[in-house]
């Protein structure tokens, strides 16, 4: 039975439209505050950390010494989620996979919570694995994958994982996951099917296995 793997933000839901501008916004305050910057300069720090290290978070803990716990819950209000609209068509999608789902996000699990409660889909997942969970390493740090794994006692070739990101579909995909990579790009993560949506993705009629070359997917 695969086990199914999903990033939360850009994946199961517009994040780019729905979240992302008021947590950057979030971000930009609590930078300004805490190292005394201007906006511009917030900004310029944010996208540099988010290059460099993957989340702003770690760049902030190495070079800063920020409380994870105090950055996290400080840009995770409740209402960053609040305009996250339903989404029927997933929870019917997600009702008839063929292995139980987590998500696997860079975020805050009550934050994820809480999407999932706005989309209609927190009693689809049987768990959430988070930045806390990760010890604030994050993706795409294979650690963090790696312990997912030994939470979950499986295989790597055993996961199916669903991306945005090309970065964290690469580390999946080092480790030996089946990747689907969520974009609207016409270039896809190599080795990755790409989709526009996760509700896209048709289950493995057969082949799904130790060679990752040999499962067999469809999508419309």
């Amino acid at each position: 039975m695969p086990i199914f793997l999903f990033d939360l933000d850009n994946t199961l839901y517009d994040a780019n439209r729905h979240c992302f501008p008021h947590m950057h916004a979030f971000i930009h305050d609590y930078l300004m505050r805490r190292l005394g910057l201007d906006e511009t300069g917030a900004s310029a720090l944010r996208q540099h950390y988010w290059r460099r290290y993957g989340t702003t978070l770690a760049g902030l803990m190495r070079h800063h010494a920020v409380d994870p716990v105090e950055f996290l819950e400080s840009i995770h209000p409740p209402a960053l989620a609040a305009t996250v609209p339903p989404d029927r068509s997933l929870r019917q999608w997600l009702r008839h996979l063929p292995g139980p789902a987590f998500v696997f996000t860079n975020s805050v699990a009550s934050h994820a919570r809480r999407v999932l409660a706005r989309l209609g889909v927190e009693d689809q997942f049987a768990g959430i694995f988070d930045m806390h969970f990760a010890d604030y390493r994050g993706k795409p740090d294979a650690q963090v994958y790696r312990r997912i794994l030994r939470a979950l006692r499986v295989p790597s070739w055993r996961c199916i994982f669903f991306d945005d990101s090309r970065a964290n579909l690469r580390t999946a995909r080092w480790l030996g996951m089946h990747t689907v990579h969520i974009s609207h790009r016409r270039h896809p993560v190599k080795g990755a099917l790409q989709l526009a949506s996760p509700a896209q993705w048709r289950r493995p009629l057969e082949g799904f296995g130790r060679d990752r070359r040999t499962a067999t997917v469809r999508s419309r």
